[in-house]
């Protein structure tokens, strides 16, 4: 009798290894999960990879130019391809980051 009652007051239900029992909006377990935080590391790293690599070559066209044949009409045209050229690297970063995400993403509603 008295295991009786232990099961009807304490009921234990069987725990799920599912993510469709977590109550919280999709959004907040998708934030707080594992498998978020690593594939946003591993976007920071990509992004950061192809940040490095576009300023070691504006770098290296950087060091080609003769500074003494300029002109100074050539300023502004130099300074309008530098910004352009960074632009480019920024967005390239921002666009790998975001696809690796969305891959993290895919991924952890999978599982």
């Amino acid at each position: 009798m008295h295991s009786l009652t232990s099961k009807v007051l304490f009921r234990e239900e069987p725990m799920s290894k599912s993510n469709d029992d977590d109550k919280r909006p999709a959004f907040s377990r998708w934030r707080n999960s594992e498998v978020s935080r690593n594939f946003h590391r591993l976007g920071l790293l990509v992004a950061t990879l192809i940040l490095t690599a576009g300023l070691l070559l504006m770098l290296k066209d950087a060091l080609g130019l003769r500074l003494g044949d300029l002109i100074p009409a050539d300023i502004p045209i130099l300074a309008g391809g530098v910004a352009i050229g960074l632009t480019g690297i920024v967005l390239a970063s921002l666009a790998a980051y975001g696809v690796v995400r969305a891959i993290g993403w895919a991924i952890d509603r999978s599982i």
